[in-house]
């Protein structure tokens, strides 16, 4: 069994390592309408928030005025420090809101992979 947990830790760790090595556009968070395309995006809170509430949600739409006949999705990630604490992958779509709670220690951030070029909104609320 303890071989297994430290293998599994080390699949989870790499994965995580290669996911966070890629270079990618990263934009502050808040962030409204920013053009994505179909490589992976990047947004972090620059600044840690004031201490006064100890849950927050980390918001996240995307639009998109492309005619395409398939479904427009994408896979969002949320992302505490450098990897310390990752919630997701979630799939959103065109106009539906992802609302992720988060606590009110340490800076967020989100990563996006899209299928289709869209526009990303990323609040904290």
């Amino acid at each position: 069994m303890k071989n297994f947990t430290l293998i599994a830790a080390f699949v989870l760790f790499a994965g995580l390592n290669g996911l966070f090595a890629q270079n990618f556009p990263i934009y502050p968070i808040p962030s409204y309408n920013c053009q994505l395309t179909t490589l992976k995006t990047g947004f972090q809170q620059k600044t840690h928030v004031l201490p006064g509430r100890e849950k927050r949600d980390m918001d996240v739409v995307i639009s998109s005025s492309s005619t395409n006949p398939f479904w427009v999705y994408a896979k969002v990630w949320v992302v505490k420090g450098t990897g310390s604490e990752v919630k997701g992958p979630y799939i959103i779509f065109l106009n539906q809101l992802l609302s992720v709670p988060i606590d009110n220690t340490g800076q967020w951030g989100v990563i996006i992979d899209c299928n289709w070029d869209v526009a990303a909104s990323v609040w904290i609320n």
